[in-house]
C-alpha cells in the first residue's frame, strides 16, 4: 500500500516553489522594475495612441476619456504585475503587502506628518529653482530642460483641473486615488519587503524611498520626491500595513488636487518659478518652511516612539 502511494504522490509535491523564488531579491526588484516600467510606459503608451489617435494633446474633447486610460493603465500595469510577481516569487501576498488594519495612532501621526511637511516641499521647491536658474553656467541647457518638464506638468494640470464639484471627485479617482493603491502596492509592498530580505530596516526604508523617486523621472522635484518616498516606507514599517502609506500618498495628492480646484494651476506654476515673491515675503516663506520641516521630524519620532512602546507592550504580553 505504501509503495502505490508513493507512486501516486510524486515526494516534491509539497515543496513546489515560484518560478521567480530562487532570483535574489534585489535582482527581482531590478526585473519587476523594468517590467513594470515596460507595461506602463511602452505598452501603455501604445494603448493610449491606439485610443486617443495620433492627435495626443488633451482638450476638452477626450480630458475625461484621458483620465480613464490614466487610471486603467495604473491598475493593469502597475498594480496587477505587482501583485503577479510577487505571487511568481512564492511570497505570501498578505505578508508581503502587510494587509492589515494599522495601529490607530500611528495612522494618525502619519497623515498628520504629510499634512505638516507640505509647506517644506513648497519652499524647498521655490528656492531650489531660484538657485539653479541664477546659476551662471549650463543655465540654457537646464532652462531647455525646465520647459521640457513644464510642458509635461501643464499636460498634468489639465487632468487635475475640475470644472465642478463632480468633475473634482473624478479627478480625485484618477489622481491621488489611483496612485496612491498603485504604486504604495509596487514600492512599500513589493520593493520594500525585498529589501527588507537584504539589509536592515533603515537601509531598505531609503533605498525604496529612493527608487519611487527615480522611478517618476522628475530631477526638479527628486528631493521631494525621495523625501515622501521614504516618509511612506517609514510609515509602513512602523505601523505594519501598508494602508497608512495608502492613506498618507492619498492626502498628499489630495492636497495638491484641492490647492489646484480652489486657487487654480496658474498659482503654483508661478511660485515654482522661483520669482513670484518679494524679500519680505521669502523671509516669512522660509520660516514657514522652517516650522514644518520642524513638526514634521517631531511627528516622525512619535510615530517611532509609538512603534518601540507597542512592541514593549507586546513582548510584556509574551513574557506573560
Amino acid at each position: 500500500m505504501e509503495n502505490k502511494l508513493e507512486n501516486i504522490i510524486p515526494p516534491e509535491s509539497g515543496n513546489k516553489k515560484g518560478p521567480l523564488s530562487g532570483i535574489h531579491p534585489l535582482y527581482f526588484i531590478i526585473i519587476s522594475l523594468a517590467i513594470v516600467f515596460f507595461l506602463y510606459q511602452i505598452v501603455g503608451g501604445l494603448i493610449s495612441f491606439m485610443i486617443l489617435g495620433q492627435d495626443m494633446e488633451i482638450n476638452s474633447s477626450n480630458l475625461n476619456l484621458t483620465r480613464i486610460v490614466l487610471t486603467f493603465a495604473q491598475f493593469m500595469f502597475i498594480l496587477a504585475p505587482a501583485v503577479f510577481l510577487v505571487m511568481l516569487q512564492d511570497n505570501d501576498l498578505k505578508e508581503t503587502f502587510r494587509l492589515k488594519l494599522p495601529d490607530l495612532k500611528i495612522l494618525l501621526y502619519s497623515v498628520m506628518g504629510i499634512i505638516a511637511v507640505q509647506p517644506f516641499l513648497q519652499v524647498y521647491i521655490y528656492f531650489q529653482n531660484e538657485i539653479i536658474f541664477s546659476l551662471p553656467f549650463g543655465s540654457d541647457f537646464l532652462k531647455q530642460m525646465k520647459e521640457l518638464f513644464d510642458t509635461l506638468e501643464a499636460t498634468t494640470a489639465k487632468l487635475v483641473t475640475a470644472g465642478s464639484f463632480p468633475e473634482f471627485l473624478f479627478v480625485l479617482i484618477v489622481i491621488a486615488v489611483t496612485p496612491a493603491v498603485c504604486e504604495e502596492f509596487l514600492f512599500r509592498g513589493l520593493v520594500l519587503k525585498n529589501l527588507e530580505k537584504i539589509t536592515n530596516a533603515s537601509k531598505a526604508i531609503f533605498f525604496s524611498g529612493l527608487l519611487f523617486a527615480l522611478f517618476h523621472f522628475h530631477p526638479f522635484n527628486l528631493i521631494p520626491l525621495i523625501l515622501l518616498g521614504i516618509y511612506l516606507s517609514f510609515t509602513v514599517y512602523y505601523s505594519g500595513s501598508i494602508l497608512t502609506a495608502v492613506v498618507c500618498h492619498f492626502m498628499n495628492n489630495f492636497i495638491s488636487a484641492v490647492a489646484v480646484y480652489v486657487y487654480g494651476a496658474e498659482a503654483f506654476t508661478d511660485l515654482e518659478s522661483g520669482n513670484a515673491l518679494s524679500s519680505a515675503e521669502k523671509i516669512q516663506f522660509i520660516l514657514l518652511g522652517i516650522v514644518s520641516i520642524a513638526v514634521f521630524i517631531f511627528i516622525c519620532r512619535l510615530i517611532k516612539k509609538n512603534f518601540v512602546n507597542k512592541q514593549e507592550v507586546i513582548n510584556s504580553n509574551q513574557v506573560i
